[in-house]
């Protein structure tokens, strides 16, 4: 029997030597691709980290740059420098890097718009190696600052604007509900317990809230600062008088409605209404200082003053006198519609016993005083706005 030399065919083993020969040259090619793929992942995943930084630094540099668009005195100069502000807190130093710019934008989309670009390249680990060298990771973010619509109907509204005065709005009433904004262009006092706000509470004066220690009712929302804001009724004795049912000169004392039913009573001094369990259409106004005494009345304005521009009007005094109220109100019980209105003086409330108010007090100065009492605001005297609306550009 004839067999092969142990050494194997020499043809075999050349085409095995190819053949590893060629796995190797594989490898090597395949190790590359994969390498170069490698190297480019990494460095687009730091670009694109560098990138998400970048423009969430711009993000935020614009939306504190708008919060300053209404700044009264530089609202260019306040946007820019808090943008700038906030570029820098973020890692972007508008100071040392000319590639950062926070510029106003008066033809983006209105006056209230400010734009932020962070000019920036970032570097590469491996891609270099294939000739790319940096990309492109900067952003831009543009912000805009609009106003909030009007906020709820007002139930008390403090005109006076001196910030010394003291107590513009003095809430002294406990377990008092209010529905609808509380605002004083000049501070606010809460006395408490148990006084609820249904509505925005806010004022003007800085340092302008204070409330007793015994105060635990709730503020839904909180209560915040805000600048002046417009009176939202201010009408003065000759809007009223081509209204009036006659106008009696001097004082006037009423203690039975029958002949006032439905009419605007007006008088030159003092008026004054006393009665008690009485359910009755009528305005009041006067030129002195208004009195309302009673128990478990139900007023409601004069029909007559539809389509007046003040339709809602109950009580008015036309008063200047700093050392007595315009208006003074003592109800034990009862109801009244309406707003209560003293543009040059001073309303006080006193309440007892679940007196309810639909509607407003609108006056330079305001006291409310006494327990259970319930302010519920009637539509047509908008509210303060919200809080700026700061919002990012598509």
């Amino acid at each position: 029997m004839l067999t092969l030399p142990s050494g194997g065919n020499p043809r075999t083993r050349a085409s095995a030597r190819r053949e590893r020969g060629q796995m190797l040259i594989l490898f090597v090619m395949g190790a590359t691709v994969i390498f170069v793929i490698g190297a480019i992942v990494v460095d687009i995943g730091l670009w694109v980290s560098e990138r998400r930084n970048a423009q969430a630094a711009a993000d935020l540099a614009a939306l504190a740059a708008a919060t300053q668009l209404h700044d009264p005195s530089d609202p260019n100069g306040a946007a820019i420098a808090k943008g700038e502000e906030f570029a820098r807190r973020n890692g972007y130093d508008p100071s040392s890097d000319s590639d950062i710019t926070v510029t106003v934008e008066p033809g983006y989309s209105g006056s209230d718009t400010v734009k932020v670009t962070i000019d920036e390249h970032g570097g590469s680990l491996f891609a270099g190696i294939f000739g790319i060298t940096s990309m492109d990771v900067g952003a831009t973010a543009v912000a805009a600052y609009g106003q909030s619509p009007p906020g709820p109907d007002v139930a008390l509204f403090a005109s006076s604007s001196d910030c010394n005065a003291g107590r513009t709005l003095d809430i002294q009433a406990q377990h008092l509900d209010v529905t609808g904004s509380t605002h004083s262009n000049g501070s606010i006092h809460v006395e408490g317990p148990d006084d609820n706000f249904s509505g925005p509470v806010t004022w003007a004066c800085p340092n302008g809230f204070t409330e007793a220690p015994q105060q635990n009712g709730s503020y839904q929302p909180p209560p915040r600062m805000v600048g002046n804001q417009s009176v939202p009724l201010d009408l003065k004795w000759t809007d009223i008088e081509p209204y009036c049912d006659g106008i009696t000169s001097g004082n006037l004392v009423i203690s039975d409605l029958s002949p006032w039913q439905n009419k605007v009573v007006c008088a030159t001094g003092d008026l004054t209404l006393n009665v008690n369990a009485t359910q009755a259409h009528m305005t009041l106004a006067a030129q002195g200082r208004v009195l309302i005494l009673g128990a478990g009345n139900n007023l409601q304005p004069a029909d007559k003053l539809a389509g007046s521009g003040f339709d809602h009007l109950l009580f008015y005094s036309y008063s200047s006198s700093a050392a007595l109220p315009a208006i003074e109100v003592t109800a034990v019980g009862g109801e009244y519609t309406g707003y209560f209105h003293a543009p040059n003086s001073r309303v006080v409330f006193n309440g007892l016993q679940d007196v309810r108010v639909n509607g407003a007090i609108v006056a330079q100065t305001v006291v409310v005083r006494g327990s259970s009492l319930r302010f519920t605001a009637l539509a047509g005297l908008p509210g303060p706005p919200g809080p700026p609306q700061v919002h990012l550009e598509d």
